[in-house]
């Protein structure tokens, strides 16, 4: 059963309508949180989305190993009522943290005392996004245009408040491009965000960035669990420990009675994507057990690399002046190193961090000021997971850390601003 609007309360949404850029977890939680205020929610997806749990090519991190800690479990739970039981039955797996967890680091096994008698699960996320999907492609106010990519935003004619954006067809002519007309903007498009450029081709300040890089890899690969196996965890995780032990891997259990194992490999040591490579460095962890629990399993996939992994920030909590109803947040805004497993939870916080700024915002009944002040709340609630992440980070002697004005590839001079008035149409035109 999903959770009530304010409109099923009895209230009255006071805004109008909202888009939303990108499908995955950070624009679908911040999706669920505007159906609370806005009439209407239009969510924007480059790829065409499958209507059960697939990869998809628009999401490359999305086939290796993620987890969910509780804290981020109970946030969705919270927004789509009785999310762990649909998963749950739809193949995730339960997991006591304190019993079923093997943890190595440091040269040792370590059990984690603060999960203990604690439930979280496991599954893919593709089986997370589509569960969620699909209960947002259920929801009234909620529609969802696939197979569209944003190129740029619309604004008024003093060039202070957005009023939508352009989309251009990912198989159509670079010419054809479309309108669409909203209240308020929202980008969650991930670490490939455009939105610095947007912003410069509107002459406003781009966001400062900074970048720190352990430079870690991953090679991840399916497998088909064995019958046999009988060993008290379910989940394991060799974790990387620096200055010197650079290699670690995790093996997750996921539906279908199968097990998602992702290789990383930190300051450089980027695990190898053959088969061959991949079991050799499997072999060569720092303990033994993830190497000898696949040396039994039927492989269902091809190893996978993923590079793209640093932690990297743009401050746009810092800028002189804001584009009026134009946000930024997830890993367009925050990108974490997934090795900490920090970066779901840090999508679905900055979901609370819009519902607590909307809130605030309903009793004015107008928008002005909410992207400075959501800036603001979204840079103190992931304070806490990025100075996680970058402390950790630092510890290896490779690590590069990288402050720029702004982007190397944004393209300057700024073309003349292109004027859209407002229109009270929310489609396509």
């Amino acid at each position: 059963m999903e959770a009530k609007t304010k409109q099923d309360k009895g209230g009255v949404a006071p805004f109008g309508h909202a888009i939303v850029i990108g499908g995955s977890i950070a624009g679908l939680t911040v999706a669920r949180v505007l159906t609370d205020h806005f009439t209407q929610v239009t969510i924007i997806e480059r790829d065409r989305l499958p209507d059960a749990p697939h990869f998809r090519r628009g999401a490359p991190q999305a086939r290796h190993a993620h987890t969910l800690p509780l804290r981020g479990q109970m946030i969705l739970e919270e927004q789509f009522p009785g999310l762990t039981n649909e998963l749950i039955t739809n193949g995730a797996v339960p997991i006591n943290g304190g019993s079923e967890m093997a943890f190595f680091i440091a040269g040792g096994w370590h059990e984690l005392h603060h999960q203990a008698g604690l439930a979280s699960m496991t599954c893919s996320r593709p089986l997370l996004e589509n569960t969620i999907y699909r209960r947002l492609a259920n929801h009234p106010k909620v529609r969802i245009v696939q197979g569209q990519s944003v190129v740029g935003l619309t604004v008024d004619k003093r060039v202070r408040r957005v009023t939508g954006v352009r989309l251009r067809s990912r198989n159509g002519s670079p010419m054809n491009e479309q309108w669409l007309v909203a209240d308020m903007v929202i980008d969650a498009s991930g670490r490939e965000s455009r939105a610095p450029q947007w912003l410069a081709d509107l002459g406003f300040i781009p966001p400062r960035e900074t970048t720190i890089s352990a430079f870690p890899g991953y090679a991840t690969r399916v497998y088909r669990r064995p019958a046999n196996f009988a060993k008290s965890w379910k989940t394991l995780y060799i974790r990387p420990t620096p200055p010197t032990g650079t290699r670690g891997g995790i093996l997750l259990p996921i539906e279908g009675d199968r097990w998602l194992v992702t290789l990383i490999g930190m300051a450089g040591d980027a695990p190898p994507t053959d088969e061959a490579g991949f079991l050799a460095f499997a072999q060569s962890l720092p303990a033994p057990q993830l190497a000898e629990a696949i040396k039994e399993a039927e492989p269902l996939s091809l190893p996978y690399g993923y590079r793209n992994t640093e932690n990297r920030v743009r401050h746009y909590e810092k800028l002189p002046r804001y584009l009026e109803g134009f946000l930024v947040c997830g890993d367009a805004a925050y990108a974490l190193n997934p090795v900490y497993a920090q970066g779901m939870t840090a999508a679905v916080m900055g979901s609370q961090a819009l519902a607590y700024c909307l809130e605030e915002q309903s009793g004015r009944n107008h928008l002005t000021g909410l992207a400075r002040s959501f800036q603001a709340k979204l840079s103190r609630i992931v304070a806490d997971p990025w100075r996680l992440a970058v402390r950790e980070d630092r510890r290896w002697p490779i690590t590069k850390v990288t402050e720029e004005v702004m982007p190397v590839w944004l393209q300057l001079p700024s073309p003349k601003p292109r004027e859209r008035s407002v229109t009270t149409s929310y489609g396509l035109a």
